[in-house]
């Protein structure tokens, strides 16, 4: 067995639906049914059995559960022009093969790419890669009945000039012209195609009778697996001050196609949207809406981030303070000595502490707005003519900091700061609102109806 990376088609299948209210045993003996098709789909093609220490032509691997399994060809039979012709010809006769046997259904997901032979724990040959980890979560975005191909690194190869489809395969199948963008994995997608077609079975495996010519494929737009999508949000670190700072993560802007931010300045968000823009310059949005503290209320955040001193209220702090100015020539004590050593502290340096305090704030407020106006014409600039509508927005209700995804459809999420609680967020988890069931859920809507409130009585910028 060659050490060496080789190019394989491999071909994820599995048993999509059983009968409705099945036994147990039932269903161990339909995956022990579909596991002896595959043995004979294979023993038809090539001639002779499956041998799992041969790895030269293809290998098997199975699932624990048995209802599902990975083929991997690196070498076609005689009379398939091609790896991935042989592979597309094993999903369609295992589709047919559920077919026959109305008591499931199949589906199928289809790759290619280079795949190492390595040994396991038993000392045979096993094989690693993948595309076989991206055969599986093609195959498993397909809907019952359903073929999916990779386009990159399956139909392109398969529909090349040298790999034309011959008839004594006996098989004839159409590529659907629409391709779908899925997710494969995390932060990973895949542009995929259905296959429909006719496969001509003569196996007594296929429980179809010799030469008997099938349908096969679904055109349906394929499943999007919500937990694929789902992303952690990510965290950067900023350079000046150490403090790592939650920003939009570039994966989600780049799969999500209308986006709602609420929040103070959006002075992060540029940097993110032009990382997207630098990889893929013709991304386009179809939505964005981008909801600013307006200035009036500009304080209210000015005010959070000041370090505020302990309350100062004149009440009593040293209870001993009385005896302490009796020993003291009281004359001689100055009306501000006296109070300092009852309170801690004269009216007059609390007076001058609030003062201080007041000037920071303001300070504060004009920096937030001057990073306002700048981030608000930084994105301008940035977005214009790559949203179909963009738009931004000025709110003065209480502050907080939250992103929408997608989030009036099925797949969306809405991602709350916890500064809502107040709550400080370098030390508090965010909460993620996901739209996973039939309904989104009690929570997840009333962020929603929020949204639309917001959006009712913000001012356009």
């Amino acid at each position: 067995v060659p050490l060496i990376p080789r190019h394989y088609s491999t071909v994820s299948v599995s048993i999509a639906r059983y009968p409705a209210n099945i036994e147990e045993e039932d269903r161990v003996r339909i995956n022990t049914e579909f596991a002896s098709a595959i043995r004979g789909i294979l023993t038809e093609a090539y001639g002779r059995p499956p041998n799992r220490a041969d790895v030269n032509e293809y290998v098997i691997l199975r699932s624990g559960q048995g209802c599902s399994s990975c083929v991997c060809v690196t070498k076609p039979p005689a009379g398939h022009p091609c790896t991935q012709f042989t592979a597309l010809w094993i999903a369609a006769r295992l589709v047919v093969w559920a077919l026959a046997s109305e008591r499931c259904d199949v589906r199928a997901g289809l790759d290619g790419g280079m795949v190492q032979t390595v040994f396991d724990a038993y000392n045979l040959p096993d094989v690693k890669g993948e595309a076989i980890e991206s055969a599986a979560r093609i195959m498993d975005c397909a809907l019952p009945g359903q073929v999916l191909a990779n386009w990159e690194t399956f139909v392109k190869p398969l529909e090349s000039p040298a790999n034309q489809r011959t008839l004594s395969s006996r098989l004839f199948y159409r590529m659907d012209p629409v391709r779908h963008d899925i997710v494969v994995g995390r932060g990973v997608r895949a542009i995929v195609q259905s296959v429909i077609g006719q496969v001509t079975s003569h196996s007594y495996a296929l429980g179809g009778g010799g030469g008997h010519s099938s349908s096969f494929g679904n055109l349906e737009p394929p499943e999007a697996k919500w937990y694929l999508s789902l992303n952690p949000s990510e965290l950067s670190k900023d350079a000046e001050t150490g403090i790592k700072v939650k920003v939009p993560p570039r994966e989600l802007l780049q799969r999500h196609k209308r986006v709602a931010f609420v929040g103070i300045t959006h002075d992060k968000l540029a940097k993110v949207f032009r990382q997207v823009l630098e990889e893929d310059p013709d991304h386009k949005w179809d939505r964005i809406l981008l909801f600013f503290l307006s200035d009036e209320k500009m304080e209210w955040a000015a005010d959070s981030i000041v370090s505020h001193a302990p309350a100062r209220r004149l009440s009593v702090l040293n209870p001993n303070g009385f005896d302490v100015i009796k020993e003291k020539n009281v004359e001689e004590l100055t009306m501000q000595e006296a109070e300092t050593i009852l309170y801690g502290t004269s009216v007059k340096g609390a007076q001058d502490a609030d003062t201080q305090q007041s000037e920071k704030i303001q300070t504060n407020k004009a920096a937030l707005i001057k990073s306002k106006a700048g981030a608000r014409a930084e994105l301008e600039e940035l977005l214009t003519g790559k949203v179909r509508e963009l738009r931004f927005l000025s709110y003065d209700r209480p502050f907080y900091c939250a992103s929408y995804w997608d989030w009036e459809e099925w797949g969306g999420f809405i991602h709350v700061s916890p500064m809502i609680w107040g709550a400080d967020p370098k030390t508090c988890p965010a909460m993620n609102y996901h739209w996973i069931g039939v309904d989104p859920g009690d929570d997840y809507v009333s962020y929603q109806d929020g949204l639309s409130s917001l959006l009712r009585v913000a001012r356009p910028v």
